[in-house]
């Protein structure tokens, strides 16, 4: 017995290892919950993923660096009312969904039955997951990107500049007044930006660039632009890459307008008239220009020799009947001229003496 209650820890003891072990099962349970939740979340994203990439045929990535929540959710708004859906997750789940799209669906696959039913190659859809870079966003859509791209970049907020960041363009501080008090010299003296005091306050002497397009910010060029509370960036979706049915368009392209994509064609083509013409090689372009020239050729010969042929004949029957008036009316007889009668000469006398002498 004296053994034993050696041995037996106290009823304190045993209570608070009890309610701890009680605490250690429902954080356990908790995260446990938490996991499946999470694992659900990822599941329905992808299968959502599954779905939109063979219901859409473009889908265009934008870049949602910087951007605010309230921007997201103005532009699903917005991208709602235009048939078009925003998708933002991690690119490791999107990457996945994207391989679960590549092949077709086995009947050991979950949801099988769901996932014949909507599945069907998509050319080119292997070149996707090389465009997700960064934090990105996917839109799904069938409408001409021409009208979307301005619908996205629109919504822009300005932004200061921050440590470390990439300057997005080049940005000068105006020459001017700083509203700033002459006590805060030293900090422009230390940046080097040539000051003044005029009027009891700090005036910038000349134009000063803090920023350079693509170069990291300092911390001395957020200091300043914050002082002067500036803010040179802004920030909003930009559209990168647009996926159309198996082709990867840049900017370069898909930023064109229909007027400008018309007047490059056009340009092309006259391009391709004119080197078939000058090499005698028939082409689809070139062939109603060398039609054309031989039927003039054509046409020369047969004024000149007098040999008729069919085309010939309505080209010479066509200038008669366009001189016939409307209705097969005959035509009226044209006004008799008349001319006027023409004058006689007179001859005038002129005195140029007897020509026999002076014996008549």
């Amino acid at each position: 017995f004296f053994f034993l209650m050696i041995r037996r820890p106290p009823r304190s003891t045993q209570s608070r290892s009890s309610a701890a072990s009680d605490v250690y099962k429902r954080q356990v349970h908790g995260e446990f919950e938490e996991m499946t939740d999470k694992r659900a979340r990822k599941k329905v994203i992808i299968d959502r993923v599954y779905e939109l990439l063979g219901k859409y045929r473009q889908i265009a990535i934008v870049d949602v660096l910087n951007v605010t929540s309230n921007q997201v959710q103005q532009a699903r708004t917005l991208l709602r009312q235009h048939d078009s859906i925003l998708v933002i997750t991690k690119n490791t789940i999107i990457k996945k969904a994207i391989k679960l799209r590549m092949n077709p669906p086995t009947e050991d696959d979950e949801d099988y039955e769901t996932k014949k039913a909507i599945w069907k190659p998509i050319p080119g859809l292997e070149r996707l997951p090389e465009l997700l870079e960064y934090k990105v966003g996917l839109i799904f859509t069938d409408k001409p990107i021409f009208e979307l791209k301005p619908l996205i970049e629109q919504n822009r907020r300005p932004a200061p500049a921050k440590v470390g960041a990439f300057a997005q363009c080049d940005f000068f501080i105006p020459a001017g007044p700083t509203g700033m008090d002459p006590s805060q010299i030293s900090f422009f003296h230390v940046l080097q930006v040539p000051t003044k005091i005029q009027k009891a306050q700090i005036e910038i002497v000349k134009d000063v660039q803090v920023c350079i397009k693509g170069a990291k910010v300092g911390a001395s060029q957020a200091a300043l632009l914050q002082k002067l509370d500036l803010k040179p960036f802004s920030y909003g979706m930009e559209m990168k890459f647009v996926f159309d049915s198996g082709n990867i368009l840049t900017p370069e392209i898909f930023n064109l307008s229909p007027t400008e994509v018309l007047s490059k064609f056009r340009q092309g083509a006259n391009y391709i008239s004119a080197l078939s013409l000058a090499t005698g090689i028939p082409t689809q372009a070139s062939l109603p220009h060398m039609v054309i020239s031989a039927f003039k050729n054509l046409a020369g010969i047969s004024l000149v020799t007098g040999y008729k042929f069919r085309q010939m004949d309505n080209l010479s029957s066509a200038p008669a009947q366009a001189a016939q008036p409307a209705g097969g009316a005959p035509a009226k007889a044209a006004a008799p001229k008349f001319e006027e009668p023409a004058k006689e000469e007179v001859e005038e006398d002129v005195e140029m003496g007897n020509i026999f002498g002076d014996d008549f």
